[in-house]
């Protein structure tokens, strides 16, 4: 006797239970949402807030000027920055070391 004489043709041809891999299928798919979401996220932070702080300080230092701005800190009477050139001079002075000139 032969299996097929036993069991209709069409039973052997059945596709899977439902039930069978459904815990790899969820898996997968849960892996795929959560890289496409991880990517979706970096490319809005790069996008929308990266990139828009890079501009603005590319910007901002096009025309900057470090020495101007030391200059106008210094000017001011309240010397909060004690690395100006006339307050380390008396700094100088007071610890006794020689000022070499350029």
């Amino acid at each position: 006797m032969f299996v097929n004489d036993i069991l209709p043709v069409y039973e052997l041809t059945m596709s899977p239970p439902a039930m069978r891999g459904m815990l790899h299928a969820y898996g997968r798919k849960a892996i795929g949402i959560s890289f496409i979401g991880g990517l979706t996220a970096t490319l809005a932070f790069y996008f929308g807030y990266v990139q828009p702080r890079h501009n603005k300080y590319e910007e901002f230092f096009k025309s900057y000027d470090p020495y101007t701005r030391m200059r106008e800190i210094c000017a001011q009477n309240k010397k909060y920055m004690h690395t100006c050139p006339d307050e380390l001079a008396k700094l100088y002075e007071e610890k006794g070391k020689p000022i070499h000139s350029a």
